[in-house]
C-alpha cells in the first residue's frame, strides 16, 4: 500500500494480488483482466443494492453497505441552490418525491469486528449517486430506515 495515503486503490490491491499469485502460481491475471473483473464486480453489487434494495454483507466481518433512509430534519435540509440564487433568498429542497426523506450509501459497522471504526468512511461514486437519485424521482425503489 501507498505510504501516507488516505485510501486504498484499485492499483494497491492488484499489487498485493501479483504478491499472494506470482506467473507461477496458475492463478495469474494480468492488469487488465484484474481490473475488468473488479469493475464488473463492482457494478452488479452496486445494480443489486441500488436497483434491488439489496444489502451486502462485506466479507471477513467488516459490516454492512446498503441505501438508508433518513427522516428530513429541519437542521439538515439541504439548501435548493438553483431556487435560492432565482428568489434571492434561502430556498431548501423538500424532497416531496420521496415523502420528506432523504436516503444515502450507509455503511453499517455496529456488527464489524475490527479496531478503529470510526476512523474508516465509504464514499460510493458519483454515478451511483446519479443513479439512486434518478430512481427516487421515479418512485422506482424503496429503501427502509
Amino acid at each position: 500500500m501507498r505510504k501516507n495515503r488516505k485510501s486504498y486503490t484499485l492499483v494497491d490491491s492488484y499489487k498485493e494480488y501479483r504478491k499472494e499469485n506470482p506467473d507461477n502460481s496458475g492463478f495469474s491475471l494480468s492488469k487488465v483482466e484484474y481490473r475488468n473483473i473488479c469493475i464488473a464486480f463492482n457494478q452488479k453489487l452496486s445494480d443489486a443494492i441500488i436497483e434491488e434494495a439489496d444489502e451486502f454483507n462485506v466479507p471477513g466481518r467488516l459490516g454492512l453497505i446498503r441505501i438508508k433512509k433518513f427522516p428530513t430534519r429541519n437542521n439538515s435540509m439541504r439548501i435548493d441552490w438553483e431556487q435560492t440564487k432565482k428568489h434571492n433568498k434561502k430556498i431548501y429542497h423538500m424532497n416531496m418525491h420521496t415523502d420528506g426523506y432523504y436516503y444515502k450509501w450507509y455503511w453499517s459497522k455496529a456488527n464489524a469486528i475490527f479496531k478503529n471504526k470510526s476512523v474508516y468512511s465509504f464514499k460510493p461514486n458519483r454515478t451511483n449517486k446519479r443513479i439512486l437519485a434518478k430512481l427516487l424521482k421515479e418512485n422506482k425503489v424503496e429503501f427502509f430506515e
